[in-house]
């Protein structure tokens, strides 16, 4: 899963996607080898959080999505209750605009070790509010999980926009929601002022601003959810799966699966993904399903620069040697190339809604007609378009396990 690689026409590169600029000759070779075509979890057009859609490329549907909120505890191994509500908050720098909403402008990426812990100092701790108790626990720097104990609905919205420039909106009850979730919304309401209120003053942050920084001066919400039962990844698709990633909800969603999870620190991404392989080799002789998780193309897009994702994509390629080398010999393989859900290196927001690349290398897959791995090419390849179920269901049929129609519980 090669998080973000899809993208949109960007202007600077001549109306071209990066993958399409990028010279990708691994990439392209494996092409060659396999079929390909495009993957959306849901809708055409829907933007995708990585985490959502790894739980539906998957096999699961997305109305049995925990919420962010519980990944991010399975990601920290935090203890959990399906009595209790868990929601991601993100510690961000929020100014008002000339119309005095509040918008979002930065998300901490220049945020120390020495500022978390001066933060951790608010965010630490429990918060009492009408009904229910709030605390907070980290995950990563910048990101926690807050759990919610007391009666409540998690139907609730988020207040964060997830992109720069988005209007903060207050929490509030989803479509049908309930009392209970409207007095849940009140409350978090209550709980992010009071934070905004400490971390405004806060020593860290007038460091910050002395040093030209961004004050990260609120707390935003996103992915209310309780933790609930769902089938392992094995009692699912008779699949034992493993999983190498570094980002927290990825690795949130193969604990929620009961997949074997590894830990891998992110660094310069063909050095990453050049030992994320390696691992991925020694995990393959005991388990049928490894995934290999990389967001170097995501977090290149969020600069905003097209030509920085081609040299990333590049990066990536030369890493793609040992695929070739030491994957596609040996017998039997299956290989799956994803995408990720698309995103957008020149825009304002950074989850776009294209299918993203696809392509699948194993004995049984129908070879296509392309030439390049970017996604035009692949878009006419052999896959076709495949959406939610349809990719589990069609790794499944090309490793000679294709479930009979009539008899698939989700047909």
């Amino acid at each position: 899963m090669l998080d973000g690689l899809g993208d949109q026409a960007q202007e600077v590169l001549g109306g071209r996607t990066p993958l399409q600029v990028a010279h990708t000759p691994n990439l392209d070779h494996l092409a060659l080898l396999g079929g390909g075509g495009g993957y959306h979890p849901g809708k055409v057009g829907l933007a995708y959080f990585s985490d959502l859609a790894l739980f539906t490329a998957l096999g699961y549907t997305p109305r049995d999505f925990p919420g962010r909120g519980v990944l991010g505890c399975y990601a920290a191994r935090l203890p959990l209750s399906p009595r209790h509500i868990y929601m991601l908050a993100s510690l961000v720098s929020l100014e008002k605009n000339s119309s005095r909403e509040l918008v979002l402008v930065d998300r901490g990426g220049d945020l120390t070790l020495e500022e978390w812990q001066g933060a951790l100092e608010i965010l630490l701790g429990s918060w009492e509010g009408e009904g229910l108790t709030v605390t907070f626990f980290p995950l990563e720097p910048g990101v926690g999980v807050i759990q919610i104990v007391g009666d409540g609905d998690p139907s609730v919205t988020d207040s964060d926009p997830s992109h720069r420039g988005g209007r903060v909106y207050r929490l509030a009850p989803r479509e049908g929601g309930t009392r209970l979730s409207q007095r849940l919304s009140q409350e978090l309401n209550r709980y992010s002022d009071y934070m905004a209120s400490c971390l405004e003053g806060a020593f860290f942050n007038r460091v910050r601003l002395e040093k030209g920084k961004n004050p990260l001066n609120a707390l935003l919400l996103q992915g209310a959810g309780r933790d609930r039962f769902m089938p392992s990844l094995q009692e699912k698709w008779g699949f034992k799966g493993s999983m190498v990633a570094s980002d927290s909800l990825v690795l949130g969603v193969g604990r929620k699966l009961d997949m074997e999870v590894l830990l891998h620190e992110e660094g310069k991404p063909k050095r990453e993904l050049f030992h994320k392989f390696k691992v991925s080799m020694e995990l393959m002789e005991e388990h049928s399903l490894v995934v290999v998780h990389t967001r170097a193309p995501k977090m290149v897009s969020k600069r905003h620069s097209p030509w920085d994702k081609v040299r990333v994509i590049e990066e990536l390629d030369t890493a793609f040697s040992h695929v070739v080398e030491h994957v596609i010999p040996r017998e039997g393989i299956l290989l799956v190339v994803w995408g990720g859900p698309s995103t957008s290196s020149g825009g304002v927001y950074l989850y776009a809604g294209e299918p993203s690349p696809l392509l699948m290398v194993g004995p049984r897959v129908r070879k296509g007609s392309s030439f390049r791995f970017d996604e035009s090419s692949l878009a006419y390849g052999s896959l076709g378009l495949l959406k939610g179920e349809e990719l589990m269901l069609s790794i499944l049929s090309a490793s000679g396990r294709a479930p009979l129609g009539g008899r698939h519980p989700h047909d």
